[in-house]
Protein backbone atom coordinates (compact mmCIF):
# COMPACT_ATOMS: atom_id res chain seq x y z
CA UNK A 1 0.00 0.00 0.00
CA UNK A 2 2.85 2.48 0.67
CA UNK A 3 4.67 1.39 -2.72
CA UNK A 4 1.45 2.75 -4.34
CA UNK A 5 1.38 5.76 -2.76
CA UNK A 6 4.38 6.84 -2.80
CA UNK A 7 3.99 5.82 -6.97
CA UNK A 8 0.97 7.72 -7.14
CA UNK A 9 2.27 10.97 -5.26
CA UNK A 10 5.50 10.58 -7.56
CA UNK A 11 3.22 10.57 -10.67
CA UNK A 12 1.33 13.47 -9.56
CA UNK A 13 4.55 15.56 -8.55
CA UNK A 14 6.05 14.73 -11.99
CA UNK A 15 2.61 15.66 -14.02
CA UNK A 16 2.68 18.80 -11.84
CA UNK A 17 6.27 20.16 -12.95
CA UNK A 18 6.07 19.46 -16.53
CA UNK A 19 2.59 20.93 -16.56
CA UNK A 20 3.44 24.04 -14.51
CA UNK A 21 3.34 27.37 -16.34
CA UNK A 22 6.15 29.29 -14.33
CA UNK A 23 9.00 26.43 -14.18
CA UNK A 24 12.58 28.58 -14.08
CA UNK A 25 15.42 26.42 -13.98
CA UNK A 26 18.54 27.50 -12.02
CA UNK A 27 22.21 25.51 -11.10
CA UNK A 28 25.37 26.33 -10.07
CA UNK A 29 28.04 25.51 -7.35
CA UNK A 30 27.68 24.71 -4.18
CA UNK A 31 30.38 24.05 -1.20
CA UNK A 32 30.69 23.96 2.51
CA UNK A 33 31.53 22.28 5.68
CA UNK A 34 29.90 19.50 7.54
CA UNK A 35 30.35 18.70 11.17
CA UNK A 36 29.56 15.20 11.78
CA UNK A 37 28.57 13.80 15.90
CA UNK A 38 30.40 10.96 17.22
CA UNK A 39 29.75 7.71 14.79
CA UNK A 40 30.67 5.53 12.50
CA UNK A 41 30.92 7.98 9.79
CA UNK A 42 32.99 10.16 12.25
CA UNK A 43 35.49 7.35 12.78
CA UNK A 44 35.94 7.12 9.15
CA UNK A 45 36.66 10.72 9.14
CA UNK A 46 38.65 10.88 11.88
CA UNK A 47 40.66 7.89 10.35
CA UNK A 48 39.87 5.75 13.28
CA UNK A 49 38.04 3.16 11.06
CA UNK A 50 38.11 2.14 7.62
CA UNK A 51 34.84 1.03 5.74
CA UNK A 52 33.74 -2.53 6.26
CA UNK A 53 35.72 -2.50 9.68
CA UNK A 54 33.90 -4.63 12.25
CA UNK A 55 35.55 -2.91 15.17
CA UNK A 56 32.70 -1.17 17.40
CA UNK A 57 32.24 2.38 16.95
CA UNK A 58 33.70 5.01 19.74
CA UNK A 59 30.64 7.42 20.44
CA UNK A 60 32.97 9.17 22.81
CA UNK A 61 35.26 10.41 20.37
CA UNK A 62 34.70 14.24 19.06
CA UNK A 63 32.81 15.26 16.14
CA UNK A 64 34.85 14.92 12.92
CA UNK A 65 34.72 17.86 9.99
CA UNK A 66 34.57 17.52 6.13
CA UNK A 67 34.23 20.00 3.47
CA UNK A 68 31.83 19.58 0.59
CA UNK A 69 31.73 20.57 -2.89
CA UNK A 70 29.27 19.89 -5.67
CA UNK A 71 26.24 20.81 -7.71
CA UNK A 72 23.07 22.46 -7.18
CA UNK A 73 19.76 21.87 -9.38
CA UNK A 74 16.98 24.12 -8.76
CA UNK A 75 13.56 24.24 -10.14
CA UNK A 76 11.18 26.64 -9.44
CA UNK A 77 7.16 26.11 -9.79
CA UNK A 78 4.06 27.30 -8.68
CA UNK A 79 4.68 30.82 -8.93
CA UNK A 80 2.81 33.18 -6.50
CA UNK A 81 3.17 36.19 -5.11
CA UNK A 82 4.88 36.08 -1.82
CA UNK A 83 6.32 32.47 -2.31
CA UNK A 84 7.81 30.25 -4.91
CA UNK A 85 7.77 26.61 -4.53
CA UNK A 86 11.23 24.49 -5.28
CA UNK A 87 12.80 21.30 -6.34
CA UNK A 88 16.45 21.43 -5.44
CA UNK A 89 18.57 18.32 -6.64
CA UNK A 90 22.02 18.65 -4.91
CA UNK A 91 25.06 16.20 -5.68
CA UNK A 92 27.81 16.72 -3.43
CA UNK A 93 31.22 14.82 -2.83
CA UNK A 94 32.91 15.24 0.70
CA UNK A 95 35.92 14.94 2.70
CA UNK A 96 38.52 15.01 -0.05
CA UNK A 97 41.03 17.41 2.37
CA UNK A 98 41.48 14.26 3.91
CA UNK A 99 41.81 12.05 1.11
CA UNK A 100 38.33 10.49 1.30
CA UNK A 101 35.32 10.50 -1.22
CA UNK A 102 32.04 10.37 0.68
CA UNK A 103 29.20 11.03 -2.19
CA UNK A 104 25.84 12.11 -1.87
CA UNK A 105 22.98 13.19 -3.53
CA UNK A 106 19.34 14.89 -2.21
CA UNK A 107 16.06 16.05 -3.59
CA UNK A 108 14.18 18.29 -1.77
CA UNK A 109 10.99 20.35 -1.70
CA UNK A 110 10.05 23.60 -0.58
CA UNK A 111 9.21 26.92 -0.56
CA UNK A 112 10.91 30.43 -0.99
CA UNK A 113 9.79 33.94 0.35
CA UNK A 114 10.05 36.85 -1.91
CA UNK A 115 12.59 38.35 0.13
CA UNK A 116 14.99 35.19 0.04
CA UNK A 117 14.13 33.02 3.30
CA UNK A 118 13.75 29.61 2.34
CA UNK A 119 13.23 26.21 4.38
CA UNK A 120 12.58 22.34 2.21
CA UNK A 121 13.39 18.77 3.09
CA UNK A 122 13.68 15.64 1.03
CA UNK A 123 15.64 11.98 0.37
CA UNK A 124 18.89 12.12 0.55
CA UNK A 125 20.96 8.86 -0.39
CA UNK A 126 24.61 8.57 0.54
CA UNK A 127 27.60 5.77 2.19
CA UNK A 128 25.67 6.26 5.28
CA UNK A 129 22.28 5.11 3.57
CA UNK A 130 18.99 6.41 2.96
CA UNK A 131 17.77 9.23 5.20
CA UNK A 132 15.72 12.81 5.58
CA UNK A 133 17.76 15.80 4.95
CA UNK A 134 15.80 19.42 6.58
CA UNK A 135 17.26 22.34 5.21
CA UNK A 136 16.60 26.20 6.26
CA UNK A 137 18.27 29.09 4.60
CA UNK A 138 18.31 32.79 2.55
CA UNK A 139 18.97 33.76 -0.40
CA UNK A 140 20.37 37.01 -1.52
CA UNK A 141 20.07 38.57 -4.92
CA UNK A 142 22.30 40.67 -6.72
CA UNK A 143 21.04 41.98 -10.04
CA UNK A 144 20.78 38.31 -11.72
CA UNK A 145 23.46 36.66 -9.16
CA UNK A 146 22.05 34.70 -6.42
CA UNK A 147 23.94 33.21 -3.64
CA UNK A 148 21.76 30.74 -1.28
CA UNK A 149 23.42 29.84 1.88
CA UNK A 150 21.56 27.09 3.51
CA UNK A 151 21.87 25.34 7.20
CA UNK A 152 21.17 21.70 6.47
CA UNK A 153 20.03 18.58 9.07
CA UNK A 154 20.92 14.78 8.55
CA UNK A 155 19.52 12.74 11.20
CA UNK A 156 21.55 9.74 12.72
CA UNK A 157 20.24 6.52 10.96
CA UNK A 158 21.48 2.97 11.22
CA UNK A 159 20.82 1.86 8.02
CA UNK A 160 24.06 2.55 6.42
CA UNK A 161 26.23 0.98 3.50
CA UNK A 162 29.09 1.21 5.59
CA UNK A 163 28.87 -2.74 7.33
CA UNK A 164 28.24 -4.13 10.40
CA UNK A 165 30.05 -5.76 12.78
CA UNK A 166 29.61 -9.70 12.64
CA UNK A 167 27.89 -9.31 16.10
CA UNK A 168 24.84 -7.83 14.60
CA UNK A 169 25.09 -4.48 16.46
CA UNK A 170 23.01 -1.68 14.80
CA UNK A 171 25.80 1.45 14.31
CA UNK A 172 24.57 4.63 14.37
CA UNK A 173 25.82 7.12 11.63
CA UNK A 174 25.84 10.16 13.73
CA UNK A 175 24.13 13.42 12.80
CA UNK A 176 25.31 15.71 9.98
CA UNK A 177 24.81 19.61 10.38
CA UNK A 178 25.60 21.27 7.27
CA UNK A 179 26.58 24.95 6.43
CA UNK A 180 26.40 25.15 2.56
CA UNK A 181 27.22 28.68 0.04
CA UNK A 182 26.38 28.47 -3.77
CA UNK A 183 25.75 30.67 -6.65
CA UNK A 184 23.32 31.08 -9.78
CA UNK A 185 22.61 33.41 -12.42
CA UNK A 186 18.95 34.21 -13.08
CA UNK A 187 16.48 36.48 -11.91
Amino acid sequence: MKKKTLILFLMAFSIFVSYSQNVEKKSGPKFGITVLSPGLLGDIINGDRKIGDEKPVDYTQNQAMMTQLGWQWETRIAEGEDFVGLVEWIALIGGLEQGIFVPSVSTLMGIRKSGGLEAAVGPTFSLTGVGLVFAVGHTFKSGDLNVPINVAWVPSRTNHLLGDPVDGMKLESGHGISVMVGFNFGK
